[in-house]
């Protein structure tokens, strides 16, 4: 198989997470890690093997062992490293949300297309075990026509400081936390959305940004989508997708769905994302790279290099979750539905 050489753009919790799923990928290269830090870079290139590290981003990309790029880096400069990756040929794996505003993801996809390379839409909610499994039940028709889907990631709050203002994460958590299930939810039912209402304000944290969203949406034949997340939620992540179809209906827990239960006295080193104590009955995640997706989307993404094929999520799939995100933000400023 051919191999694949990869850099990162960023060196942060999520780059973290990426690196140690492509090191299990046996044709997947580790070349070059940027990072504005040049002791963050050259530790992260140090912990994972990576073979060069840089603080200028475009000499990284002058390197033509690399084949594509990770973007891993806050939510405002995901345009410019996208754009610059694929103006020097590399395909690129964009995490959430795709962009800051509409201008940004339209500039986005047209410059992967034009430079010819893959774009793929980091939404690793599609790629959990637990989502390849459903959707291949729901294929089968065990669901029959699928009605509505309810979904909602929630926690206590971001670990980036970027998240807390507008300018540089495009929003609150409608733009940084349900675009998650904002996008599972348009996937799988697989029309285009027609009409949205969206509510939110803070609820609890003194910030930029809504601490709370909910919104609905309306799709091409009737079918009713509620997306809701928050920055208010104790005791750890928590991702929840319901399903309800003419047939059947189905329920999904990707964070705290564990084989293990366990209760201890003194506590441990680490139950799951943002849970704040381990003492009393907790869950412990076994493998998050596994269970939240991520191994799979990389593993998805260098297959769709070397197959040449085309992503599950595309670029162009994830301007249109941010097309919908933003019609939320205008009915909450207009305090009505908006048609799309």
């Amino acid at each position: 198989m051919a191999r694949v050489g990869m850099a990162f753009a960023g060196a942060g919790f999520l780059a973290d997470m990426f690196a140690r799923c492509y090191k299990e990928i046996p044709n997947v290269n580790l070349v070059a890690v940027f990072s504005r830090t040049e002791q963050r870079a050259k530790s992260f290139a140090e912990k994972y093997g990576v073979q060069s590290y840089y603080t200028d981003y475009e000499e990284m990309l002058k390197r033509n062992d690399i084949d594509a790029v990770n973007i891993c880096v806050p939510n405002y400069v995901h345009a410019s490293m996208t754009i610059l990756a694929a103006e020097y040929g590399k395909h690129v794996l964009c995490t959430k949300p795709l962009a800051i505003s509409m201008g940004q993801a339209d500039e986005m996809v047209r410059a992967c297309e034009k430079a010819g390379v893959k774009f793929m839409y980091g939404e690793n909610w599609l790629y959990t075990p637990a989502s390849y499994r459903l959707r291949e039940i729901i294929q089968e028709g065990a669901l029959g026509r699928i009605l509505a889907i309810e979904a909602r990631e929630q926690h206590s709050g971001s670990h980036s400081p970027y998240a807390l203002k507008k300018r540089f994460s495009g929003g609150g958590v409608l733009i940084h936390m349900a675009v998650h299930p904002i996008g599972f939810i348009m996937h799988m039912i697989g029309k285009p959305v027609k009409r949205v209402y969206a509510e939110m304000g803070n609820l609890l944290h003194d910030i930029e940004g809504e601490d709370y969203a909910v919104m609905l949406m309306r799709f091409e034949e009737g079918e009713s989508g509620i997306a809701q997340s928050n920055y208010i939620t104790k005791g750890g992540m928590q991702d929840r997708i319901e399903i309800y179809g003419s047939e059947g209906m189905a329920f999904m827990n990707l964070t705290h769905a564990n084989p293990i239960t366990l209760y201890s006295d003194v506590g441990y080193s680490y139950v799951v994302e943002k849970a704040s104590m381990s003492k009393g009955w907790t869950s412990p995640v076994i493998d998050e790279r596994y269970q939240y997706g991520f191994a799979n989307m990389v593993r998805h993404f260098v297959e769709c290099i070397v197959e040449d094929k085309e992503p599950l999520s595309t670029g162009s799939f994830g301007r249109e979750v941010l097309r919908v995100i933003f019609a939320g933000y205008e009915s909450h400023e207009k305090k009505k539905a908006v048609n799309l």
